[in-house]
């Protein structure tokens, strides 16, 4: 789809629009972040502004989702001691049932980004505004520990305000580099981006204090992440005639 401004031709000139993508980001944690999770996903979007000197400018954002939680401790003290001395690690809720939580990973990150297309190496017979890409960015990346009671019924220690006491809810600002490779198709059929990206946040406890370990949490974190992030892209400008 192309539509918007003053006509242009992608063809055979470096041209100026808009992109709108669908992105998914796959990423290994590093440094305090592996000591929390294991591998994630990001799933979300981005919006750009593309230059005619091969620049440009967005917005990228998404949730974050992950199912493998390596937390020390997690509500380790507050497990029903006779199941716990038994072997069995769970609660018994209201009704009587024994289960045992399901921990799984939740966030979401945002950042605004400058890029940089670099025509001069875009493989043959490709549009000059096709070509590998550098970027940085700077963001802001929350997660936190969801606690999945597994069908369940109601139990009030992992319920409410009570609940906020052991998510670990985290928060931080940090930056992104990103190297990759940028196709713009000359028929605006397909539209795609596939990268290498790694970011640095440093990032602090919002809850300021953990229940199941009875402390406060004053640390301050660095939660690195390395990974694969590739996208769909839609293009927003109006088609120069055809001669």
């Amino acid at each position: 789809m192309a539509i918007g401004w003053a006509q242009q031709s992608i063809r055979d000139s470096a041209i100026h629009f808009l992109i709108a993508s669908v992105t998914y980001g796959s990423y290994w944690p590093s440094a305090d972040l592996a000591h929390r999770f294991g591998w994630s996903s990001v799933v979300g979007g981005e919006i750009a502004y593309k230059f005619k000197n091969h620049l440009y400018i967005g917005l990228q954002g998404g949730g974050l989702i992950g199912d493998k939680v390596v937390e020390q401790g997690l509500l380790e003290g507050l497990y029903l001691s006779s199941l716990y001395t038994a072997g069995v690690i769970g609660f018994v809720d209201e009704t009587g049932k024994i289960f045992t939580p399901k921990f799984q990973q939740r966030g979401w990150n945002a950042s605004l980004r400058l890029g940089w297309i670099l025509p001069s190496f875009r493989l043959p017979k490709q549009n000059p505004n096709c070509g590998p890409f550098v970027e940085v960015g700077i963001g802001y990346l929350s997660h936190r520990i969801h606690i999945d009671k597994a069908r369940s019924e109601r139990l009030p220690l992992l319920e409410g305000e009570y609940l906020k006491g052991f998510d670990r809810l985290t928060g931080g600002w940090g930056l992104s580099e990103t190297i990759g490779y940028r196709f713009f198709s000359s028929r605006n059929l397909i539209n795609f981006f596939i990268a290498a990206e790694m970011a640095q946040y440093f990032t602090r406890s919002l809850r300021g204090y953990i229940y199941d370990q009875a402390q406060r949490d004053s640390k301050k974190r660095k939660d690195f992440w390395h990974g694969l992030r590739i996208g769909w892209s839609l293009l927003l400008y109006e088609k120069a005639p055809p001669e």
